[in-house]
């Protein structure tokens, strides 16, 4: 016997379709729906299966208008964030300078204090102890003792 093609989708009209691009969630749309269009008698199933379309609809509506979806700036207001954009990278320029300055200084500093340390150590560590090289003997790790050399494999009846 055979089969009758089903249709695969219902057909939606625009205003369902601009409807379910406007609402943020399911229950929303559900609700909205209803409201909106009340002499439809289409069950729950049928509005979910609209909702569940939701991201091919908009995905359509995107490629079919993309001049409505970049909103560009005015000339104005890109000039302003460019000019606060440089005035930040201006500051952050200057106190980055300001922070090498002051790290060169330390480090031009920090070897001097270094010898000047040790040479005070030294001079307060008592000279009359002799000092006795400290040897590290060598150990070698415990070897365990294998019991049995491994059989080869028999493959056998």
């Amino acid at each position: 016997m055979p089969r009758v093609q089903k249709r695969k989708y219902e057909k939606i009209d625009d205003a369902e379709i601009d409807l379910v691009i406007q609402c943020s969630d399911s229950h929303e749309f559900y609700e909205r729906y209803r409201e909106t269009f009340p002499t439809r008698k289409k069950g729950i199933d049928s509005i979910s299966k609209i909702w569940k379309r939701r991201g091919e609809f908009i995905k359509k509506q995107q490629a079919l208008t993309p001049e409505l979806v970049t909103d560009s700036p005015s000339g104005h207001e890109l000039a302003a964030a460019l000019q606060a954009q440089n005035s930040i990278l201006a500051e952050l320029s200057s106190l980055m300078k300001e922070q090498i300055k002051v790290s060169k200084e330390i480090l031009a500093r920090l070897p001097k204090q270094i010898q000047k340390a040790e040479e005070l150590g030294h001079a307060m560590a008592p000279q009359n102890v002799t000092e006795t090289p400290v040897t590290i003997e060598h150990k070698e790790p415990a070897k365990k003792p294998h019991e049995k050399p491994r059989a080869d494999i028999m493959i056998g009846s």
